[in-house]
């Protein structure tokens, strides 16, 4: 994430694809069709397995701040312990920081992109919860 929180092409998108950082390698058509279009985001790349995700999240919500960010969106593996925590993070921004932010969330599975709701994102974070749905689903 060596992006500077007051970059231009920052202000001017207005929507950043945070993503994990293993994605433009192992999926290079999944990144490049998220990044293509008229309206297309910046990407910012991070590896949580690298930053701490307080670092990580300090520095989105600066620039979601500072760059006048409307939109996120997370793209990451799903499965990852480590990309679990992007979703996490551009939540708590959200929830926190800028409730005015528009959310995202997609994940890849053997290839496949999978939207995810705000709402799976937050349940996951309470384990409790998943349990209770998965008794419930019995």
């Amino acid at each position: 994430m060596s992006t500077n929180v007051g970059d231009k092409t920052l202000r001017s998108a207005g929507h950043l694809l945070v993503l994990g950082s293993c994605l433009t390698s192992r999926f290079p058509e999944i990144v490049e069709g998220f990044l293509s279009g008229d309206h297309s985001p910046v990407p910012v790349e991070v590896c949580l397995e690298e930053t701490h995700m307080n670092m990580a999240g300090y520095k989105l919500a600066s620039i979601v701040s500072y760059a006048g960010i409307d939109k996120l969106t997370a793209l990451t593996i799903d499965g990852s312990p480590h990309c679990v925590q992007l979703h996490y993070l551009i939540e708590d921004i959200k929830r926190h920081f800028a409730p005015q932010v528009q959310t995202a969330h997609f994940v890849v599975e053997k290839g496949e992109t999978h939207s995810v709701s705000p709402e799976a994102v937050k349940q996951s974070r309470h384990l409790h919860r998943v349990e209770r749905t998965l008794s419930d689903s019995h």
